[in-house]
């Protein structure tokens, strides 16, 4: 095989489906090549050498040939294979949702290694024990941030001006918080106690630093409900993994 047609590179897999007989088309996360759909020949079969690195959410050094229209993977080694994602239905729910949320948001072979670390230490955060939802809130607000869709938190998204938690509103139309006296001419309601700073806080601080960290239930509820309306719009459809998060 010419050497050119080979190459070899990190990889989370976010998703897959079965293909023919014995076969799956993966798709992964890379630090180099961005995104890849490609072929696991054989990984359904009970023998296959590539069934231990290729599980859903594993992170993997991998071997691909390339192909026609789909890369063909021909070697695959584990680096992380987070069993705990597998073994808990909220950490489980709370994964699939992060990783079609990437899915959706990435464009194929369009490098971007913040987005890898990011999805990484995502999925390091809720293997090691963080609370499910924490960590889900803080990944979609950095990732929205990195690619440019907001929300902006910091100032007023109207007017400029600096918001306190007092005052402050959210709307999803028009991309962020707002003031007092914007928040009334365009008709958002205000912010529960508590939940802009737990916004920047979440935005703020590294994900390997979630552990231990739970919001309250009122701050965690409020959250939730405005971030994933700001996913929803910006992404113009609701995640099918929505649906499954526990609240």
């Amino acid at each position: 095989m010419n050497g050119s047609r080979v190459y070899r590179t990190s990889a989370l897999l976010v998703r897959q489906r079965n293909l023919a007989e014995a076969d799956r088309i993966v798709i992964v996360l890379t630090p180099d090549r961005g995104k890849l759909s490609a072929v696991a020949k054989g990984v359904r079969r009970p023998r296959s050498k590539l069934a231990g690195a290729l599980q859903l959410f594993s992170h993997a050094r991998v071997q691909l040939a390339v192909g026609r229209s789909l890369d063909v993977i021909t070697q695959a080694a584990p680096v992380e294979v987070f069993y705990h994602l597998r073994e808990d239905l909220a950490r489980f729910t709370h994964a699939s949702y992060l990783c079609e949320l990437v899915d959706t948001l990435t464009e194929e072979r369009a490098p971007d290694p913040p987005v890898f670390d990011l999805a990484r230490g995502a999925l390091q955060a809720l293997d090691a024990g963080a609370d499910p939802a924490t960590v889900v809130r803080a990944f979609e607000l950095k990732l929205l941030t990195h690619l440019g869709y907001g929300p902006v938190i910091a100032t007023c998204v109207s007017c400029g001006e600096r918001v306190s938690g007092e005052e402050a509103g959210f709307s999803v139309r028009e991309g962020g918080v707002l003031c007092g006296q914007c928040r009334g001419r365009h008709g958002a309601g205000l912010l529960g106690p508590g939940v802009l700073r737990a916004m920047r806080d979440l935005a703020r601080l590294p994900l390997d630093g979630l552990a231990g960290r739970r919001l309250k239930a009122a701050v965690q509820e409020e959250l939730e409900r405005i971030v994933r309306s700001y996913v929803d719009y910006r992404v113009e459809r609701p995640l099918r993994s929505a649906a499954l998060l526990k609240r």
